[in-house]
C-alpha cells in the first residue's frame, strides 16, 4: 500500500483511489490516515456497514481457509456493486472492531446534503438486497441457508476540535448499532407479515414433478409452499425461518399441509404426492384418522397416494417421537420419505431404525456431482444404505445435464429438480413429461 497522501483544496479526490485502490480489503487502522485526511478535506465522511460475522459459523464448522474464501468473496462483490453505482471515490476496509465487518467509507463534501439524506441510505438498501442474493453463492456448500447480515448506513461531519480517528471510530460504532437496529426491525416486519398470512391463509402451493430417472416417467409431485409475492416471504425457506424465529412453525406447517392437500386436485390415480411434515405435527388433529379421510377425500387421494416428508435432522433430534408415529400411520397406509439426507446431521443407525421408503438425497450433495470425485463416492455409499433399507434414492435440485447423467450412471431410482420440472399446478404424466 502506498503511504497517504492528503489532496489539497476541494477539487479532486485521488488520494483515496491513490492509496486504496490496490487492495482488497485492508485493515481499518492502516486506513486511519488516509481516511482522516479525506474527512478533514471534505468535511464530511459517509459509511455503509456490512456486518459479516454470521460467516463466523463457516470458521467454527470448516476451518479458517473456507471462512477467509467467502469473506473475499464478499468483499469482491460489494467492491464491484459500490464502485459501479457511486465511482471509484470509496475506501472498502475491514473492521477495527470486528474483522468480519466490511466497511465502505465514501467521502463527500459536508454541502452535499443530497448524497447523505437520500443516495447513501439508498445505496445501502441496495447493497443489502444483493448481498442477500449474492451469499446464496458464497456460502455454498458450507452452509445449507444463506445467514441474513445487518447493513447500514452512517456520516461524519468533521469537527475541528476532535480528532478525526475517534469521529471515524464514533462512525463505526453508531453504524453498526444502526445495521443491527435495521435487521430487527426487518425481522419484525416479516413477523408481523407472517401473522397476517396465518390469519388470511394466504400460503399458496406449486407441485414439482418427482420423476424415474430410467425411463423419466413421472412418479409424483412434491408439494411447495409460497408466501404471498412481495411479503419477504415467498419461499419456503423464508417461510419457515421467519416462522422458526417467531414460533409458529407448528401454525404454519399444519397451514402448508392442508393447502399442499387441498389443492392437490386432479392428481392422476398412481402418482404419489411428497408433502413435507415437521416431526411435532403428527401430534396435530389433522392426524387424527377421521380428520385424515376427511382431508384426503377433497382431493380424492388415499392413505397410499400420500408421502411424509420429514427433514432428516428434525427426524433424528425428535427420533423417539417420529418412531412411534411412523409406526401408527404405516399401519394406515402411509409412507414416509427422509429429507435433507446428505447433509451430515444424521446417524445411519438412526436412520436405519426409521426404515423410511424414500431416501431424499439433499441438493447440496447433487450440486456439481458430475465433477466432485468425493460426492459420487458418498452417493454410492448412499445407495448401498438404500438397498439395505429396500428404500428408494430421490436426488433433489438436479439443473444441469451433467448432474442427471452423472446420478443416472450412478443408479439413483429417482430425481426432481428445474431441468426435470418446475413446480406450478398438479399435471398429467403425459403434459408433466412433455414440458421437460
Amino acid at each position: 500500500m502506498s503511504e497517504p497522501q492528503a489532496s489539497q483544496g476541494s477539487g479532486s479526490s485521488e488520494s483515496v483511489v491513490a492509496i486504496y485502490s490496490d487492495e482488497l480489503l485492508i485493515p481499518l487502522p492502516a486506513a486511519f490516515e488516509g481516511l482522516a485526511s479525506e474527512l478533514i478535506r471534505t468535511g464530511g465522511l459517509g459509511l455503509i456497514l456490512i456486518d459479516a460475522s454470521s460467516l463466523g459459523e463457516i470458521e467454527r464448522l470448516y476451518g479458517e481457509r473456507p471462512f477467509r474464501r467467502a469473506i473475499e468473496a464478499l468483499a469482491h462483490r460489494v467492491r464491484t456493486r459500490v464502485t459501479r453505482e457511486a465511482g471509484e471515490d470509496c475506501c472498502i476496509t475491514s473492521g477495527a472492531l470486528a474483522e468480519e465487518h466490511i466497511l465502505v467509507f465514501l467521502p463527500r463534501p459536508a454541502s452535499d446534503a443530497a448524497f447523505y439524506t437520500k443516495t447513501l441510505p439508498s445505496l445501502a438498501e441496495e447493497l443489502r438486497s444483493y448481498v442477500e442474493i449474492s451469499l446464496k453463492r458464497i456460502v455454498y456448500p458450507y452452509l445449507a441457508q444463506a445467514p441474513e447480515m445487518p447493513v447500514g448506513s452512517g456520516l461524519a461531519l468533521h469537527r475541528p476540535f476532535q480528532r478525526p480517528e475517534t469521529q471515524i471510530r464514533r462512525l463505526v460504532e453508531s453504524t453498526l448499532r444502526r445495521a443491527q437496529f435495521e435487521l430487527a426491525r426487518r425481522r419484525h416486519e416479516r413477523g408481523r407479515a407472517l401473522e397476517q398470512v396465518l390469519f388470511d391463509q394466504t400460503v399458496t402451493s406449486v407441485y414439482e414433478p418427482i420423476v424415474q430417472l430410467s425411463d423419466r416417467t413421472l412418479i409424483g409431485y412434491e408439494a411447495l409452499s409460497r408466501g404471498p409475492i412481495g411479503s419477504g416471504l415467498e419461499t419456503p425457506l423464508s417461510l419457515f425461518a421467519v416462522a422458526e424465529r417467531n414460533d409458529f412453525e407448528y401454525e404454519l406447517d399444519a397451514l402448508c399441509r392442508q393447502k399442499a392437500l387441498r389443492n392437490a386436485t386432479g392428481l392422476e390415480k398412481g402418482l404419489k404426492l411428497f408433502v413435507n411434515i415437521l416431526p411435532t405435527s403428527f401430534q396435530h388433529p389433522d392426524f387424527e384418522p377421521s380428520r385424515l379421510k376427511e382431508l384426503l377425500a377433497g382431493p380424492g387421494l388415499a392413505p397410499r397416494d400420500l408421502v411424509l416428508e420429514v427433514s432428516e435432522r428434525q427426524s433424528i433430534s425428535n427420533f423417539h417421537i417420529f418412531r412411534e408415529a411412523i409406526d401408527r400411520l404405516s399401519k394406515l397406509g402411509f409412507t414416509i420419505a427422509l429429507d435433507d439426507v446428505g447433509t451430515g446431521y444424521s446417524s445411519l443407525e438412526a436412520t436405519m431404525e426409521l426404515s423410511p421408503e424414500f431416501l431424499k438425497i439433499d441438493m447440496s450433495l447433487v450440486r456439481g456431482i458430475d465433477q466432485d470425485p468425493h460426492k459420487q463416492e458418498l452417493l454410492r455409499g448412499l445407495q448401498k444404505l438404500a438397498r439395505r433399507m429396500n428404500a428408494r434414492i430421490i436426488a433433489e435440485g438436479i439443473e444441469t445435464q451433467a448432474e442427471l447423467d452423472t446420478v443416472t450412471e450412478l443408479g439413483v431410482d429417482c430425481g426432481q429438480g428445474y431441468l426435470l420440472g418446475r413446480g406450478g399446478p398438479v399435471r398429467s404424466r403425459t403434459d408433466a413429461v412433455s414440458e421437460e
